[in-house]
């Protein structure tokens, strides 16, 4: 169903950018806009692929809902920088990065809170 996306300015298919998908267990984080929160009850180890042409601009928000160092190996690094491809998340509720699709990449939005790039 489409939605409309007021950064983008103009409908997009989708669910709601509003609506979190909870990542209760090791594994990929799905692309679909909105908030990713992270809730396995231990350390978390997951994976993002590189975003395809489809997805230019979508935005995702990757958030801690536990308070343990979960990490996320980002496919291609941070903007096709390999060395920037490891998120480690404090131990703490509420850490989060905001993401954003751009030139096959992901890239953060703005200042991650309780994350480290490496």
């Amino acid at each position: 169903m489409a939605r409309y996306d007021a950064v983008k300015n103009q409908y997009v298919a989708g669910a709601d950018a509003d609506a979190d998908v909870a990542n209760l267990v090791d594994g990929p984080i799905t692309h679909a806009e909105g908030v990713h929160a992270l809730t396995k009850a231990s350390v978390g180890a997951f994976t993002l692929s590189v975003p395809t042409a489809a997805e230019e601009g979508m935005r995702l928000t990757i958030v801690s809902r536990t308070a343990f160092a979960h990490v996320v190996t980002c496919a291609g690094g941070l903007g096709g920088n390999a060395g920037d491809d490891v998120l480690t998340f404090t131990n703490k509720v509420g850490s989060n990065i905001t993401l954003i699709a751009d030139n096959g990449f992901w890239v953060p939005d703005g200042t991650p809170y309780g994350v480290a790039i490496s």
